[in-house]
């Protein structure tokens, strides 16, 4: 439905300009004072660039259609074939809208070209600069090298054997509605009409085509529509372009011509436009169905800059295009810009250092998104980079924005590229505790290492370390299999299960600092010391009951265990 706003959006804007240009020009022509007797013969000398075109132009008006003293302004050939080089020039210039402003053309019979400083003159140095006239014999004349050039100028305005029709509609006449003969309109409604039709083939074949083409990337999400849009806006380019092709064939007055090719040209700069920026947003979907499959997060955050990147480098090369077809000064633009942007640049160093920490960040890759880093004076996941700073999510859920210049300089440790994390421990136990107990427990601890199927086995530490002032301490060291925070407190907790199950299940108790005061022995009462039993059948037997079931002794997911 976007697609056919714009068409007919774009159909009425043509229309309404095209019959307000048609009336003001007949009510100025109606103006026009005519030139005195005088001054036809003046100008039939041809004396200066201005009378020579004047001569070219004026004598192939219908008003004083004389074909013959039109093609004095050209030399070489008979006479049949200086008419043709004249009808058909003129026709080129009316095809392409390029209107000759006459108050503008040199009157000096000895003018000289700025750059050759030779007697020439181009009256369209950009639009057509094979054409030009030059001096001879006090006269100013169409090169011959422009009038080689006009058959196949001709056949490019009116290509596909169009210029065939151009001469029969062009002498056929007929009656006039304001100016304009009835062939004219009845041509422009069948232009209308074939366009429409052209618009819907387009359509179609676009999205064939599109579909054929990128057949390997049909996978990505919402292919479908994005074909459908690329098609739609290409085939409204197509439509311009084929009415852009066809135009010329209607003859409408050059001033007419100048202001519909002006828009033909700016709306196939417009469409063309959106066509590329829609391809940019097929080509980011693939890039982010491809960034999916890697590992890497960081890829998620550079397809919406590159995405970004690419649009703007669209839009910015459409505006100039735009502006260099509105007759801007496209050059000193963009040497302004420059010289701007060098101001801009320096007045805002801080933000080109923190862009050149974002390109660090994304080539170097010292974190991805979700990594949870530490540095200078933060602590947290990684949320986004950007191209000005890093947003990091703090644990009580806070964003913190360091910028990627400060980013860059600091020394950041990731611990989300972790392989293992650390489990360490001081295991403190009673005083009281027999010696061959102390060794059995501490065998038990190594057997929960090697057994826990989430704990590395190949590289531990259990030993009996440390006499403390209220402890026997135990050091337990090992690497747990944890890539998420959430797995090292689950895979931690099941570890502190274990361990004081093993403790219970041996009769081992756990000291804390306090002041204990034992009586050991009360005449008439049994001893109030704790009694262990150290004898090997009795450890034994405890060793066997405890690991002949220890994956019901460790805690592997959030629901406690019932043993």
């Amino acid at each position: 439905m976007g697609g056919w706003r714009a068409f007919f959006s774009f159909t009425y804007f043509c229309l309404m300009n095209f019959w307000t240009r048609i009336l003001l020009l007949l009510f100025f022509f109606r103006l026009m004072p005519s030139a005195s007797a005088q001054e036809l013969q003046n100008r039939l000398e041809l004396a200066s660039p201005h009378d020579a075109i004047w001569v070219h132009l004026y004598y192939l008006q219908p008003e004083h259609y004389n074909p013959g003293l039109s093609s004095t302004a050209f030399t070489g050939g008979d006479s049949t074939q200086r008419v043709r080089w004249a009808i058909r020039l003129k026709q080129i210039l009316d095809g392409e809208g390029l209107f000759v402003q006459m108050n503008l053309l040199p009157r000096e019979a000895d003018y000289q070209d700025t750059v050759s400083k030779k007697h020439y003159y181009t009256p369209f140095p950009e639009a057509l600069p094979q054409i030009y006239l030059e001096r001879t014999d006090s006269q100013w004349h169409y090169s011959e090298e422009s009038v080689k050039e006009i058959p196949e100028l001709y056949k490019n305005v009116y290509p596909m054997g169009t210029h065939r029709l151009v001469s029969f509609f062009a002498n056929s006449g007929g009656n006039k509605v304001l100016g304009i003969s009835l062939w004219q309109l009845a041509g422009l409604l069948i232009l209308i009409a074939m366009s429409i039709l052209m618009y819907l083939i387009f359509a179609w074949f676009l999205r064939v085509l599109i579909k054929y083409a990128s057949g390997s990337i049909g996978t990505i999400e919402h292919y479908a529509d994005h074909v459908k849009r690329i098609a739609s806006v290409g085939s409204l380019y197509l439509l311009v372009w084929f009415l852009k092709l066809f135009y010329p064939l209607l003859q409408f007055p050059a001033k007419v011509n100048m202001v519909v090719q002006t828009l033909f040209k700016i709306t196939l700069t417009i469409l063309l436009a959106l066509v590329a920026m829609r391809l940019v947003k097929l080509f980011a979907s693939y890039l982010k169905s491809l960034s999916a499959r890697t590992e890497s997060r960081m890829d998620d955050q550079i397809v919406p800059m590159v995405e970004q990147i690419l649009k703007i480098v669209v839009s910015i090369v459409a505006v100039l295009n735009v502006l260099h077809i509105l007759d801007f000064n496209v050059t000193a633009l963009i040497a302004g810009v420059s010289i701007g942007g060098l101001a801009l640049a320096l007045a805002a160093q801080d933000t080109v250092k923190n862009f050149l920490g974002s390109v660090m960040i994304f080539t170097d890759k010292p974190f991805q998104i979700g990594d949870w880093v530490e540095g200078d004076g933060f602590v947290g996941s990684v949320v986004e980079v950007g191209f000005r700073s890093t947003r990091i999510r703090t644990s009580d859920t806070s964003i913190i924005s360091v910028p990627n210049g400060s980013m860059a300089n600091i020394s950041v440790t990731n611990k989300g590229v972790r392989q293992y994390r650390l489990f360490a421990t001081n295991i403190g136990i009673t005083y009281d505790t027999p010696p061959d107990l102390i060794e059995y427990f501490i065998r038990g601890l190594k057997q929960i290492i090697i057994h826990h199927p989430e704990v590395a086995n190949d590289d531990y530490y259990v030993y009996f370390n440390d006499l403390a002032s209220s402890s026997l301490n135990i050091f337990m060291r090992c690497y747990m299999k944890a890539p998420t925070y959430d797995d090292e407190l689950r895979i931690r907790e099941s570890l502190h299960f274990a361990i004081v199950r093993w403790a219970e299940k041996l009769g081992v108790r756990f000291a804390f600092p306090s002041s204990t005061l034992y009586i050991e022995e009360i005449p008439g009462q049994i001893s109030l010391s704790p009694t262990y039993k150290v004898d090997p059948d009795s450890l034994q037997q405890s060793w066997n009951e405890y690991f002949s079931q220890f994956d019901k002794n460790i805690v592997t997911d959030d629901e406690p265990n019932q043993s």
